[in-house]
C-alpha cells in the first residue's frame, strides 16, 4: 500500500509540473481522470472515465475539455480504436512504451509488450530511416483483431 502512494504522488506531482509547463493547473477534475487512467490497466473511453470514477464528481463536460487539455499537456494520450471509438490512457513517457491489441467491432483495445529483441530491431529499422534522412519520433505497434466477446458473437452468428 505504501509503494502504491509512492507510485500515486510521483504520477500526480509529474502530471503536476506537465501542466504547469503548458500553463494550466493541475486541477481536481484533472487528477480525478489521471487516477481513473492509471488505475484502470487499459486505455477507456470517456464514457468508461465517467463510469469507472468512483467520486462521481466528474461532469461529462469536464471529462471531455479535460481529456483534451490532458493530452496537450502530454500526460494523456488518445488513441483511435475501431467504430470511431477514441481511447485514452496515461502517456508512454509515464506508463512506459508498449503495444496495442485493436478489437475491430468495438473498439475495446489492451495493452501488451513485445519480446525484447523484436523490439532492438524496430529500433534498428528507426535507426534506418534516420539515416536516410527521415526524422523518426517512435513507434506503435496494432494488433487488430476481435476480442473474446465479439469473436464468440461471430461464431455465434455462424451456428444459429
Amino acid at each position: 500500500m505504501a509503494i502504491e502512494k509512492k507510485i500515486s504522488d510521483e504520477l500526480h506531482l509529474l502530471a503536476a509540473r506537465r501542466l504547469r509547463a503548458a500553463g494550466m493547473r493541475y486541477s481536481k477534475s484533472r487528477r480525478a481522470i489521471v487516477e481513473v487512467l492509471a488505475s484502470a490497466g487499459r486505455p477507456l473511453t470517456l464514457d468508461e472515465v465517467l463510469a469507472f470514477n468512483s467520486d462521481d464528481n466528474l461532469a461529462q463536460s469536464s471529462v471531455y475539455r479535460n481529456s483534451t487539455e490532458l493530452v496537450d499537456a502530454g500526460v494523456v494520450k488518445c488513441l483511435a480504436s475501431g467504430k470511431d471509438h477514441n481511447r485514452f490512457e496515461l502517456d508512454d513517457s509515464i506508463i512506459g512504451h508498449h503495444h496495442h491489441f485493436v478489437c475491430l467491432d468495438c473498439g475495446e483495445i489492451e495493452d501488451f509488450q513485445v519480446p525484447e529483441y523484436f523490439e532492438k530491431e524496430i529500433l534498428r529499422l528507426e535507426a534506418e530511416l534516420v539515416k536516410k534522412g527521415l526524422s523518426v519520433e517512435g513507434h506503435t505497434l496494432d494488433i487488430q483483431g476481435r476480442c473474446p466477446k465479439c469473436s464468440k458473437k461471430i461464431v455465434g452468428n455462424f451456428v444459429s
